[in-house]
């Protein structure tokens, strides 16, 4: 009989992380499709390599206890999101949110000509979030030292010099 509570307890601790994971994975999914949806884009499917790829970036910059961007080499041809916060204070839907936000500064054109500021790093979460070439997105949180760390790869990259975000 312990065997069998022990191995009941263990699929219930696997079925929660699973869970975890899907609400997760779901949770940032309908973040990013809803801004694409707005402009009539395809939606993102997840993808479990930038995911974990994020997470290796997400662990590093938890560690550091600063955002910097991964170097190009480690992530060839794939965008990147970052975003850090106060611990548990804020939803995934605050966190993607504020790279949404950058919209308000958006202006359709050619990129980098695409902030009404004159500068596109003010949008350059948001035009990543909808460029219209980019198809797949994996994500990883982590936290240390009261910070949350978000990571968001994206493949194919946004952000092309020269070309319309959708």
């Amino acid at each position: 009989m312990k065997a069998a509570v022990k191995a009941l307890v263990l699929f219930v601790g696997l079925s929660t992380g699973a869970a975890a994971q899907a609400d997760f994975t779901g949770r940032i999914l309908a973040s990013h499709n809803a801004e694409r949806a707005a402009l009539d884009l395809p939606t993102l499917v997840w993808s479990e390599t930038l995911a974990a790829e994020a997470a290796v970036w997400a662990d590093r910059l938890a560690e550091l206890g600063r955002l910097e961007h991964s170097p190009g080499y480690q992530r060839p041809g794939d965008g990147e999101n970052l975003w850090m916060g106060t611990a548990d204070a804020f939803t995934l839907e605050e966190m993607v949110g504020d790279w949404a936000e950058e919209k308000r500064l958006f202006r359709y054109g050619v990129f980098p000509d695409v902030s009404t500021s004159g500068n596109w790093h003010e949008v350059g979460h948001y035009t990543q979030m909808i460029w219209k070439h980019t198809s797949e997105v994996g994500c990883a949180l982590a936290s240390r030292d009261g910070w949350d760390v978000l990571v968001c790869r994206y493949s194919p990259a946004g952000n092309i010099v020269g070309e319309r975000p959708y």
